[in-house]
């Protein structure tokens, strides 16, 4: 039995599939959410473009951009407190610069010198507490971005410098967890497919599967005439405790569409509104 043929007979025993019946508590309906939303939620102006993890420091840094103005800007978010700060860094952005990391007050961003080429780049550290540029590296080719360090080389004429720079020490880092996406004609595929199929969810291109403690969280997607809508469906067990629909008519899919960080769900739904909720 292979790791995915594994991964299958696991679900099938969480969901007794093959071995008893299933039963919902309630029924599946097309609402954003199955019960009342107690969860944190905050709609951004703008859509959230990507979104990186501090798990020392429990906040995220996410990267917005307006696609009628081109504006590009930032926000740090701490997941416990719900704080939110907005940032615009003083140095000058175009479409092709992007958030690399977030580490304490530090955000870390690459600005590309071509759109075609992915390095090297121009490495920035900024301290969004107090508003200044701590340091910026041009022709930065990136190796590696942890929670303490960043290393890389940076290119000079004929020369080549090794870096590796400081950006805290480790503490207590919370733990991140990211679902597993299983393909069509897979094992656990099939068998998630399976379980949906009992409330006639036919679920096309990938399913994202993911278990923390006694809660199922499972990604999928329906067909919506030529599109795709997004759907998250969380479980615990084996009770429908919310299913929301993350996005309406997509063109394709997104692999990193939630994530579980400590003991928080976290996901975009609608492109510009995240959401926190207590597992």
């Amino acid at each position: 039995m292979d790791k995915e043929e594994r991964i299958a007979m696991k679900i099938c025993l969480k969901f007794g599939i093959g071995l008893v019946e299933v039963k919902f508590v309630q029924n599946y309906n097309t609402d954003l959410n199955l019960t009342s939303d107690v969860g944190f939620s905050w709609e951004f102006t703008d859509p959230i473009w990507l979104i990186k993890v501090d798990q020392v420091a429990s906040q995220l840094g996410i990267e917005l951009r307006s696609e009628e103005t081109m504006e590009h800007y930032f926000a740090v978010m701490n997941i416990y407190s719900n704080e939110i700060t907005k940032v615009k860094i003083p140095i000058k952005m175009d479409w092709w610069s992007t958030l690399l990391g977030i580490k304490g007050h530090q955000l870390i961003i690459g600005l590309y010198k071509n759109q075609r080429n992915p390095g090297p780049i121009t490495l920035v550290r900024y301290d969004w507490k107090k508003n200044e540029v701590l340091e910026e590296i041009p022709d930065f080719q990136l190796s590696e971005l942890t929670d303490t360090v960043i290393t890389g080389k940076v290119f000079k004429e004929q020369a080549v410098e090794y870096l590796e720079i400081s950006i805290g020490d480790e503490r207590n880092i919370e733990e991140i967890l990211l679902p597993t996406i299983f393909t069509p004609a897979t094992p656990p595929f099939e068998t998630v497919a399976t379980y949906l199929s009992r409330t006639n969810r036919e679920p096309k291109e990938e399913v994202a599967y993911l278990e923390v403690d006694d809660h199922i969280l499972i990604l999928y997607y329906l067909q919506n005439k030529d599109l795709l809508d997004k759907h998250l469906l969380w479980l615990k067990e084996e009770k429908v405790v919310h299913e929301f629909i993350l996005d309406h008519q997509v063109q394709g899919i997104s692999a990193e569409s939630f994530m579980v960080l400590g003991k928080k769900l976290i996901f975009v739904q609608n492109r510009n509104n995240i959401k926190i909720y207590d597992l």
